[in-house]
């Protein structure tokens, strides 16, 4: 399981959405809408280097210099064997894989 993080990281420094998307690029709707997920499906290259960005620019601004990478934004716990697919159910990139049977 892949928990995002960005909540806790502006609480941390009381980082508001707006002063976020002014300093990371990102639309404010799109803070709000990634601030208040636990776990993220999916998030692009292109916005999780802005979103770290801004988050560096506002912990500098408030005199931590600090620089905030994709590993602060996202923790990774193991789910377990049992989660992944094997064998035939197993696709190459670029193709969808079936669902897996809930057990």
């Amino acid at each position: 399981m892949i928990r995002w993080r960005l909540r806790m990281l502006m609480a941390e420094k009381k980082i508001s959405n707006k002063e976020l998307a002014e300093l990371s690029g990102v639309h404010p709707t799109s803070i709000s809408k990634l601030k208040n997920v636990d776990e993220i499906e999916q998030i692009s290259g292109r916005v999780l280097n802005n979103l770290c960005n801004g988050l560096t620019k506002a912990y500098r601004g408030r005199r931590e210099n600090r620089i905030i990478t994709p590993t602060d934004l996202l923790e990774y716990t193991y789910d377990g064997d049992d989660c992944y697919p094997t064998g035939s159910e197993v696709k190459p990139l670029g193709q969808k894989a079936s669902p897996i049977p809930n057990s």
